[in-house]
C-alpha cells in the first residue's frame, strides 16, 4: 500500500446520458439518465487510489454552498478523509454539465470561476505534511487562475526533500499561462502526465517524440502521453514505451486519464517498471469506462490486475 497525496481541482459533476445536443425555445426535451457524482482531476485519481487500497490525502477547495456540501458528503462515502478540502466563502463549488453521447464520447460546460478556477497550488496554505508519502500528484496544472510558479515549486521542492516522486497532469489552458511560467516547478516533476493534445497544445509540437523530448529539456524525468484509443506513449531515460488500449468495452470516457493516472501511481508506488506501470494504468481505465461516471468503477486493487491478466496483448 503507498501513501499517496493528490493535490487539484474538485468539481460536482452533472452527468446528462444521450441528452439532446439543443433544445427549441420553449421546449423541454428528456434525457435517459441524469445523474451526481464528484469530480476533477485529483479527486477521481484520489477515489480510485483509495479503492485499490492505497492510503490517500485530497487537498482541493470547494465553495461553502450546498454543492459544497453535497460534495463533502459524496468525498466521505468513498472513505476518503475531508480534512484537507477547504471552504472558499467567496468563490461557488465549481460544477460541471457533461453530456454523454451514444458512442461514449463526452462534452462538458464549466463553471468559469468556481473555486477551483482559483485555488492555489500551496502546501503552506493547506498545510501539507509529506511525512511518510511516496509520491504526490498535483493535477490540473493551468486549471486555476490561483496557479502560481513559486507555489508549485515550493510544494514540489519540499514533496522531493521528504522522499516522495512528484507527478503532475494538465489539462488545456484556463489560466492563460504557459510553460514559461512554471518553468521553475517543471524542474521537480518525476513524472509528466498530460493528454497528447494538451501536451501538443503547450510544447507547440506534434509528434509524441518531439513533445518528449521538449518537457525533457525543462526538466521532467519521465512523459507519459495519454492517446484516447491509440493508447499511451511513454518516454524515460532515453527509453520510449508504448502500450495500446486493451478496453473492451466504452461507456464513458469522462475520467478515463484520470483512472489511467491512478492506476499508474499505484504501480510506480508497488515498485512496478515503467512499461508494467504503463499497463496497469490501463487496466484501469479500461474499467472506468465501462460505466457512466468518472469515478467509482475501480473497487479494488484485484480487480484490476485481474482485468490485465485476461486482455493484456
Amino acid at each position: 500500500m503507498g501513501k499517496v497525496i493528490c493535490v487539484g481541482n474538485a468539481v460536482v459533476d452533472i452527468i446528462v446520458k444521450n441528452g439532446p445536443d439543443k433544445t427549441p425555445d420553449g421546449m423541454t426535451r428528456f434525457s435517459e439518465n441524469i445523474s451526481m457524482y464528484v469530480g476533477g482531476d485529483a479527486v477521481n485519481e484520489a477515489v480510485s487510489l483509495k479503492a485499490m487500497g492505497n492510503d490517500v490525502k485530497l487537498y482541493t477547495v470547494i465553495g461553502d454552498d450546498s454543492l459544497g456540501s453535497a460534495f463533502l458528503e459524496m468525498i466521505k462515502g468513498y472513505g476518503l478523509p475531508t480534512d484537507g478540502i477547504r471552504k472558499d466563502r467567496e468563490y461557488s463549488t465549481t460544477a460541471t454539465v457533461v453530456t454523454v453521447e451514444a458512442t461514449g464520447e463526452h462534452g462538458c460546460m464549466t463553471l468559469r470561476n468556481g473555486a477551483a478556477g482559483n485555488m492555489r497550488y500551496s502546501h503552506e496554505q493547506f498545510g501539507i505534511d509529506f511525512t511518510g508519502a511516496d509520491l504526490v500528484s498535483v493535477a490540473s496544472l493551468f486549471w486555476s487562475k490561483g496557479q502560481r510558479d513559486e507555489d508549485l515549486t515550493k510544494l514540489f521542492a519540499a514533496a522531493k526533500e521528504a522522499g516522495a516522486y512528484t507527478m503532475a497532469d494538465m489539462v488545456l489552458d484556463q489560466s492563460q499561462m504557459s510553460l514559461e511560467d512554471i518553468e521553475g516547478a517543471m524542474k521537480y516533476i518525476d513524472f509528466l502526465v498530460p493528454s497528447y493534445h494538451e501536451a501538443s497544445y503547450f510544447t507547440g509540437k506534434n509528434s509524441p517524440e518531439e513533445i518528449a523530448a521538449e518537457f525533457h529539456r525543462k526538466g521532467v524525468k519521465t512523459v507519459v502521453l495519454k492517446m484516447g484509443a491509440e493508447g499511451v506513449f511513454a518516454s524515460s531515460e532515453g527509453k520510449t514505451f508504448r502500450v495500446g488500449t486493451i478496453a473492451d468495452e466504452v461507456v464513458d470516457t469522462l475520467g478515463a486519464g484520470d483512472n489511467f493516472v491512478a492506476g499508474f501511481i499505484t504501480g510506480i508506488v508497488d515498485g512496478l517498471d515503467i512499461e508494467e506501470a504503463l499497463y496497469f494504468g490501463s487496466a484501469a481505465s479500461a474499467i472506468a469506462i465501462r460505466q457512466y461516471g468518472a469515478n467509482g468503477a475501480i473497487k479494488s486493487k484485484k480487480q484490476v490486475q485481474e482485468y490485465l491478466d485476461t486482455h493484456r496483448k
